[in-house]
């Protein structure tokens, strides 16, 4: 990895060119992240006294964990970097799933941690999209394909819980979740 880039368009490219093995290494990573962040949120919610919503983000940290279990199975046989923290070739700082912890406090609204969970499901959609769109090896955009897809899939069940106003209508209305495995 070069120390320093020569202009914005190198660093776009070094960030959309993966081996097969490093995107499956960033998913995994993204996926303990979400599966922290949710955790943290569905405590923060219960904790404020909102245990309707404490169960969607409890029941979306057993999804991404689930998520995760399948990337480790997907990386048996596969030589893994051991990547750095400053290794991981994040869009920004961090992964896209990890929450920014400075915007919770415990008088937050139900809306204000949905709108957390959106950004970073967006984040993560972007992440894999651009890899689908931009990375060179076709399996690698396969891969990011499928990853989009479900990264999609999250976005729309946050915002159909934001268009649905209140946490214990968004719980009894979402089928969809209910069935995930």
């Amino acid at each position: 990895m070069r120390a320093v880039l020569a202009d914005t368009e190198t660093a776009n490219e070094m960030t959309r060119e993966f081996s097969l093995s490093e995107l499956l290494v960033h998913a995994l990573a993204m996926e303990y992240e979400a599966m922290q962040s949710y955790k943290e949120l569905a405590e923060l919610m219960q904790q404020s006294g909102n245990p309707e919503v404490a169960k969607l983000f409890a029941k979306m940290s057993d999804i991404e964990a689930k998520h995760a279990a399948s990337i480790d199975e997907q990386l048996s046989g596969f030589y893994l970097p051991n990547l750095t923290p400053w290794e991981y070739r994040w869009s920004e700082l961090e992964a896209p799933e990890n929450i920014n912890r400075a915007h919770l406090h415990p008088h937050m609204t139900p809306r204000q941690a949905l709108s957390l969970a959106l950004d970073n499901e967006k984040r993560a959609y972007e992440f894999f999209a651009d890899i689908q769109n931009n990375c060179s090896n076709e399996r690698v955009r396969e891969l990011a394909a499928d990853l989009a897809v479900e990264e999609k899939q999250h976005v729309a069940w946050v915002e159909q819980w934001l268009d649905r106003g209140t946490p214990a209508k968004a719980v009894k209305a979402d089928q969809t979740l209910a069935t995930v495995s």
